[in-house]
């Protein structure tokens, strides 16, 4: 399972619905931990992947010139970085401002979660 916010985020959320994919859930499942070793190893992991693209990222101008790569193809290159950057912010954006992955206590998906429903897709469907 690939590391990101939205497991930290979706933690209690998930945790009502009865979900142990979350990778807090699994951490602590997998390494018998207590919740907060697990939150902050998915923390850690989280980082750790965000430094490694960056750091990948830092190195593709360079790589452009070890492939001989001329402007227009750099250019292209650029655009490609630049729209990786976008999705990964505009994820965890969206994660933050659309609710679903709030911990709400209260309203109608709240109810819903502990039959293992809640999700937006689930109300629709009732």
């Amino acid at each position: 399972m690939a590391p990101s916010a939205r497991h930290i985020h979706s933690f209690e959320r998930e945790k009502r619905r009865g979900d142990g994919r979350n990778l807090i859930a699994v951490l602590r499942r997998e390494r018998g931990c207590s919740r907060q070793e697990a939150t902050d190893e998915a923390y850690r992991m989280t980082i750790g992947c965000l430094d490694e693209y960056l750091g990948l990222q830092e190195r593709v101008p360079e790589m452009c010139g070890e492939l001989g790569l001329g402007e227009a193809e750099r250019d292209r290159v650029r655009m490609g970085v630049e729209a990786i950057q976008h999705w990964i912010n505009g994820t965890y954006e969206w994660a933050l401002t659309t609710g679903r992955y709030a911990a709400a206590t209260e309203g109608a998906v709240a109810t819903a979660e502990p039959a293992g429903r809640g999700s937006v897709d689930d109300l629709l469907s009732v």
